[in-house]
């Protein structure tokens, strides 16, 4: 040995162990990417997403639409071609905005419970009443409320079946 090196307190990594850290790596980072589309993403795609989070807002404000004329409590005005504009305006405008808040405000998004969402969601179908002139009008603020709130609630049942059967047969084709 030279007595002018220094002992390298370093010890070199063997090609095995590289090759394990990085399999270890790989499943936090699958692991930390499972819990966040577990809070918002219903599919791994985007465009899939946006699609069928589409459709359960299109089937599921129809729900809650259908639901209070059948207790003769209308709470929107609109027309067909209104609706249709104002679901894809909400899901749009929704997406956008509740990945900004996962991106700079996830723990409030957490600790609120839902509360955050909601509160956002009455804030867009507000704007979207007030855009759209014809077409998509609720009767007052309360019917929004009411049907924000009651919306929701459908939509996290909804949601929450929907995601455990994607992960549960994505879970199947891959063990």
């Amino acid at each position: 040995m030279d007595p002018d090196k220094k002992p390298d307190d370093k010890k070199e990594l063997t090609e095995e162990e590289i090759l394990a850290l990085i399999e270890e790596l790989k499943k936090h980072k699958q692991n930390k990417h499972i819990a966040i589309s577990l809070g918002f993403l219903l599919h791994p795609n985007y465009v899939y997403h946006l699609a069928i989070s589409f459709g359960i807002n299109l089937l599921l404000s129809a729900v809650v639409f259908g639901l209070a004329a059948g207790i003769h409590q209308d709470m929107v005005q609109m027309t067909a071609l209104g609706f249709f504009i104002a679901i894809t305006l909400l899901t749009l405008a929704e997406n956008f905005v509740k990945i900004l808040l996962f991106r700079y405000l996830p723990r409030a998004m957490i600790m609120s419970m839902g509360t955050i969402n909601v509160m956002t969601q009455i804030l867009i179908l507000f704007g979207i009443d007030q855009l759209l002139e014809v077409g998509f009008h609720f009767n007052g603020i309360e019917s929004l409320i009411i049907f924000s709130v009651i919306f929701s609630i459908f939509r996290l049942v909804f949601s929450t079946y929907l995601r455990k059967y994607i992960y549960a047969k994505r879970m199947k084709y891959r063990g």
